[in-house]
């Protein structure tokens, strides 16, 4: 998204009194038919085994589809019968002036796995500013950024939109580096940020993963054609932490 992904740091405030738990205590949370279907006794619901984080299905064109979303395709209106939830949409303009449109789904429940999922939608920086033009209520960011409420007629006209990217925050799950590989696989380039933070980079898969010891991890998805944008912008950004 146009604003870094790791300016999301008003969305990981509201999440932050939550418990992290590793993946394995996670498992132990899991009602007992899905835990007896692992043992071979049961068929799980097919809800606890799909649109889990690491099933990024390549497709015949080199899109990719993730949580039933194409990122660069579809749009907010399809988003909004996939996932079956209507995000809170909001304009907003970074610290630098790039304006991004993002919705913010709350809480989700995507498998057997809660998470919170933001999703920024694909638009020129001049449709954004006409946008601006008529926006309202601006309300300052802990990032620096600025949000605003649109206008009725642009949300209207946003439903046609697609999505260029999907943001995925576990809700109370920890994904550690084992379980990253285990899942993800290997990452091609592993990216050290700061102590106890890094980034892993999946070009083949369109995805980010920001790997961190003391907070909850961020896995942005895009486009694979679309990648090169999102490692650039990851390089120039310095990450902030929920701390600041």
């Amino acid at each position: 998204m146009r604003r870094s992904m790791l300016e999301l740091v008003q969305y990981r405030n509201t999440i932050r009194p939550l418990q992290t738990m590793t993946f394995r205590t996670a498992l132990a949370a899991l009602p007992l038919a899905l835990l007896l279907a692992a043992c071979g006794t049961a068929e799980p619901p097919a809800e606890a085994t799909h649109n889990l984080p690491w099933q990024v299905e390549i497709l015949p064109g080199g899109q990719s589809r993730v949580f039933g979303i194409v990122p660069g395709q579809t749009t907010l209106l399809e988003a909004k019968r996939i996932l079956d939830k209507k995000g809170d949409i909001n304009l907003f303009k970074s610290a630098d002036g790039t304006l991004s449109v993002e919705l913010f789904y709350g809480k989700t429940r995507l498998g057997f796995l809660d998470a919170y999922l933001i999703a920024e939608a694909q638009g020129s920086q001049e449709q954004l500013q006409s946008m601006l033009e008529r926006a309202s209520k601006p309300q300052a960011q802990p990032s620096g950024a600025w949000r605003y409420d649109l206008a009725v007629e642009d949300i209207r006209a946003l439903q046609d939109w697609p999505i260029r990217s999907l943001t995925y925050i576990p809700a109370a799950v920890q994904f550690d580096a084992a379980f990253l590989e285990k899942h993800f696989g290997a990452p091609t380039e592993r990216r050290p940020i700061d102590e106890g933070r890094e980034y892993w980079l999946y070009p083949d898969k369109g995805l980010v993963v920001m790997l961190a010891d003391k907070e909850r991890e961020i896995l942005q998805y895009v486009a694979p054609a679309d990648f090169g944008r999102l490692k650039e912008q990851i390089s120039r950004e310095k990450p902030r932490s929920i701390f600041d």
